[in-house]
């Protein structure tokens, strides 16, 4: 049983946030993430933060951005109301199945999807069996939500908006790839402090 869960909460970014097992367990791979978000954003933008888990993407952000956070399960979103209760921050958090119920455009998309093989799920590290399965499946190849939010996410983004999203370590080509299929530009690949691929970030291209 990790730590976090025995525990009830888990530091991130400097901060406490509560978890149980309805949510991914916050980690350093995310802060990454976060941070890229902030050093290329602009203070006040609007950001959609894709399956949320506990908020910490969302919370960590709405200090200086304004940020719509969507989850398709219910408790999970019970866990990051009240983190951003704890943190006294406004996010705007929403049901939803991906961009199901999202309709309205953003400055930013940011997410850390699922994007674990579902064959190797625990495989290397048995203490994920704990977190939740659907917080970790990322179907056959592990790029089931890439190829939505390759797709779709375009559609949900104001003129040279930024799409941030935290990957495996060896996942950076295959993303990149649907990126470039879906038409993407300035795509680049954000290394993590192991010198691992950890992050892409990429934007709308202009008409």
């Amino acid at each position: 049983m990790p730590l976090a869960y025995i525990l009830g909460k888990q530091n991130f970014l400097n901060k406490e946030f509560f978890v149980d097992k309805s949510v991914l367990i916050p980690r350093r791979d995310t802060e990454i993430l976060v941070e890229q978000v902030m050093k290329h954003g602009e203070k006040g933008s609007s950001v959609l933060d894709l399956c949320t888990g506990s908020g910490c993407i969302a919370i960590s952000l709405g200090f200086d951005f304004n940020v719509t956070a969507v989850d398709i399960c219910a408790m999970a979103l019970t866990v990051a109301r009240k983190n951003a209760e704890h943190h006294d921050v406004k996010v705007n958090f929403i049901q939803s199945n991906m961009f199901e119920h999202v309709d309205t455009r953003f400055d930013i998309i940011v997410s850390n999807p699922p994007y674990i093989k579902t064959q190797e799920i625990g495989v290397y590290d048995r203490s994920i069996l704990h977190e939740p399965r659907i917080a970790l499946d990322g179907g056959r190849d592990g790029l089931n939500f890439y190829r939505i939010i390759a797709s779709q996410a375009k559609n949900y983004l104001n003129d040279r908006g930024l799409l941030a999203l935290e990957i495996g370590f060896d996942q950076a080509e295959d993303v990149t790839r649907l990126l470039e299929q879906n038409d993407w530009d300035n795509i680049r690949v954000i290394k993590d402090t192991n010198d691992n691929n950890r992050v892409i970030l990429a934007e709308v291209k202009n008409d």
